[in-house]
């Protein structure tokens, strides 16, 4: 019994009347082709029953993968901060040097592309991009905690870093807020602390879609406390205002990401941690300080796995805005400090 014969590129562009190239561009999903004439392409490839081959496929990435570069293929890491602003921010610049590192090692050049410079529209912008011979965008956090951008999404591969792009929707790699701040909670239980108190500014709390404020909101409902206290939600450092919160519920640790704030709020009334109250951190920058005790998040980390999704979208071609977006979420890891009490007889693990 002979074995069956797997349809092929060509055998569909017999079929239809047009080149192998271009039914390998159309099933793809690559720009260029006319929408009628991909429709045809793909309901010819159904009824053929074609499907590529996966172990020609792992052939043709290894193969890519092993060889010197001569050239590198270039990805665009996109801001939408003002170019003489730089990226935006000194965290993203780690961001970009993650995505650049793993970069190299598919083959890609990692670029800074500034969507404002020179005055360009969105639309330009992509026009800009497209003529370069770009394809991939990794989309950097942008300016507001809830920003949109106008791109020819059809055109790239794209995957953003965070959640401020909330439209349109695209895959995107994220530090795991909600996880961080279930990892500190169960660290304060562990050392006994009763009166757990969280304290947030609404700008970053929007920015991280009030992951950490659900995360606390639901231990309370889970295990709901002795002493309940209602998180403090601010739109600054007013001593004022969080004086009056911690007066009125007396808590006997802060939870936050405005650490260096809170140390500094309670130096006016000369107040030490961990010995008169405790401080921990949900979000804290592996390179920033190191005395809170806090959860760290690996921002090179972060620009590696958009760049491991873009990779593998740019193999299957999936272009323009996902049907379902897919999200990478990244755990981090417990760093000690020294504003917690310690709990006596367990050594902590270092993972969150």
């Amino acid at each position: 019994m002979e074995p069956i014969k797997r349809p092929r590129l060509k055998d569909i562009a017999a079929r239809v009347g047009v080149s192998t190239m271009l039914v390998s561009i159309a099933l793809r999903g690559m720009p260029g082709v006319a929408e009628a004439t991909r429709r045809k392409i793909k309901a010819c490839a159904k009824q053929l029953g074609y499907h590529p081959d996966p172990a020609l496929s792992a052939l043709a990435d290894y193969r890519r993968r092993s060889r010197p570069v001569a050239s590198f293929a270039q990805i665009a890491f996109v801001t939408d901060f003002p170019k003489e602003q730089g990226l935006g921010s000194a965290y993203t610049y780690d961001f970009l040097s993650g995505a650049q590192k793993r970069g190299l090692e598919f083959g890609y050049e990692v670029t800074p592309f500034w969507l404002r410079e020179g005055g360009l529209t969105h639309r330009q912008a992509s026009s800009v991009l497209f003529n370069r011979g770009i394809k991939g965008l990794v989309i950097a956090p942008l300016p507001v905690e809830s920003g949109q951008l106008d791109l020819t999404w059809k055109c790239f591969c794209a995957v953003a870093i965070g959640n401020s792009l909330t439209s349109p929707l695209l895959d995107y790699a994220a530090f795991d807020h909600h996880k961080a701040m279930q990892a500190v909670l169960e660290r304060l239980h562990e050392r006994g602390y009763q009166r757990i108190g969280l304290f947030l500014i609404y700008r970053s709390s929007e920015r991280l879609r009030y992951a950490p404020l659900d995360a606390y909101m639901g231990e309370q409902h889970r295990r709901p406390p002795e002493f309940p206290l209602p998180p403090l939600l601010t739109d600054g450092m007013d001593s004022g205002e969080f004086w009056h919160w911690f007066d009125s519920y007396k808590p006997d640790v802060i939870i936050t990401d405005a650490y260096a704030g809170i140390i500094d709020l309670l130096k006016q009334r000369g107040l030490r941690a961990p010995a008169d109250v405790g401080v921990a951190c949900f979000s804290r920058f592996i390179k920033e300080n190191i005395e809170i005790s806090s959860v760290t998040q690996d921002l090179e980390a972060i620009g590696a796995a958009a760049i491991d999704r873009l990779h593998t979208n740019l193999l299957r071609s999936a272009y323009g805005v996902p049907e379902h977006s897919y999200g990478t979420l990244l755990h981090g890891h417990w760093a000690e400090g020294t504003t917690l009490k310690k709990r006596a007889g367990r050594t902590q693990k270092l993972t969150a």
